[in-house]
């Protein structure tokens, strides 16, 4: 067997055990809860249609597309723990370590509230290096009283490899608990090997969406552009997505919900006409 077919065959086989991981449910898993991305009166929300929404006992991993969206990454994945959280008691875990919370900060109480989270809920853990930061992490996915837990692995990147993932997904669908990792820039355009995370985001920052009656300056919507870097798995296989495409979203953070961005464009433009004719008029 030549090199090239060994690898083949082991990424086929790593391919294969992730599926099995994701879609299996053993008997030690928790029972799974399905949460919708977008609100029940947005019932043809993109991201609910193509991935059947978000679902408990998981792990889900976010990466910004540059460094220069790194933020936006951030806010993404507090948006996906704030939709968990919104039907979950418990605390949102922040875990980082020294290296990642010096270069890239935490986040702000201010910040969150008004993100749609309260702060109160927020809990940050703070470790001493990247193996104590797997450790807690584990840990925190373990536990069951948490409505979802948020880790940054900037600084632990390198040492989270096919094992500690696997560990992590068997720690969350256990418990129940969400886990959500923020990976370092342009992590999925490579050949990262599949390790049982139930989807995959890659976030680009768009200029946020302000209201059309609003006071200048106001903070608008968060906005971004998210590529599916890896869809859901139904039935042991991958849906039929396009892995390249990139879909453009918004956070409503008044109401917790996401929402397709020309869902909002339309009725600001139809205001817009309304206020124009009746000028005119």
């Amino acid at each position: 067997m030549s090199g090239r077919d060994s690898s083949e065959r082991v990424r086929f086989l790593r391919q294969a055990i992730a599926d099995i991981e994701q879609s299996g449910q053993g008997a030690c898993s928790a029972r799974v809860r399905h949460v919708p991305m977008g609100s029940p009166e947005q019932a043809g929300f993109s991201f609910d249609r193509a991935l059947g929404g978000l679902a408990t006992g998981a792990l889900y991993e976010v990466a910004p597309s540059r460094m220069s969206d790194l933020a936006a990454a951030g806010g993404f994945a507090l948006g996906l723990a704030a939709r968990f959280a919104a039907s979950a008691p418990g605390a949102i875990l922040w875990v980082s370590d020294e290296f990642s919370a010096h270069e890239n900060g935490s986040p702000y109480a201010p910040g969150l509230a008004r993100h749609g989270l309260d702060p109160a809920r927020v809990v940050f853990v703070r470790t001493a290096g990247g193996q104590d930061l797997l450790w807690a992490l584990e840990e925190a996915a373990r536990c069951k009283g948490n409505a979802a837990v948020v880790a940054d692995l900037w600084g632990a990147a390198r040492l989270f490899d096919l094992v500690a993932a696997r560990r992590i997904t068997q720690a969350a669908r256990a418990s129940g608990a969400p886990t959500i990792l923020i990976h370092p820039p342009a992590s999925f355009r490579g050949a990262m090997a599949q390790n049982g995370a139930r989807m995959r985001f890659e976030v680009t920052s768009r200029p946020s969406v302000l209201p059309s009656q609003a006071p200048r300056p106001v903070p608008g919507a968060a906005h971004w552009g998210v590529r599916f870097a890896k869809p859901g798995v139904e039935a042991g296989r991958l849906r039929g997505l396009d892995t390249e495409l990139v879909r453009t979203i918004i956070w409503e953070h008044e109401n917790g919900f996401f929402r397709d961005a020309l869902s909002l464009a339309l009725p600001a433009a139809s205001g817009a006409r309304t206020a124009a004719q009746a000028n005119s008029a």
